[in-house]
């Protein structure tokens, strides 16, 4: 004798509830990215009052520095990116490439 399967049916509380959750998640991410624009002009300002300029004698030292230090955030982003320091780390990242684009 066969069992009889019954499919699986989505009810329509699930989907409601699936949409909350993708609404939130979403709203989250625009709200940190909001969030990480405040240290990028922060950065920007203080590198145009500062006339902030970063090894401006040693292009090759200075491009290489400034990769060194861009990959460590990075990377520092990814160790820890479940925890309030990946939300510190990706400010201070943000900061640092407003000072950056502060010569532009």
């Amino acid at each position: 004798m066969q069992p009889q399967y019954q499919p699986y049916q989505v009810s329509h509380q699930s989907s409601l509830d699936l949409a909350v959750q993708r609404n939130n998640v979403l709203r989250n991410t625009f709200m940190l990215l909001a969030l990480s624009m405040l240290p990028t002009v922060i950065g920007a300002v203080a590198g145009v009052q500062l006339k902030f300029s970063f090894l401006a004698g040693s292009p090759l030292m200075s491009f290489l520095l400034f990769l060194g230090i861009a990959f460590g955030f990075m990377w520092g982003i990814e160790r820890t990116k479940n925890s309030g320091m990946g939300v510190v780390l990706l400010l201070g990242f943000t900061f640092f490439m407003g000072l950056m684009l502060s010569r532009i």
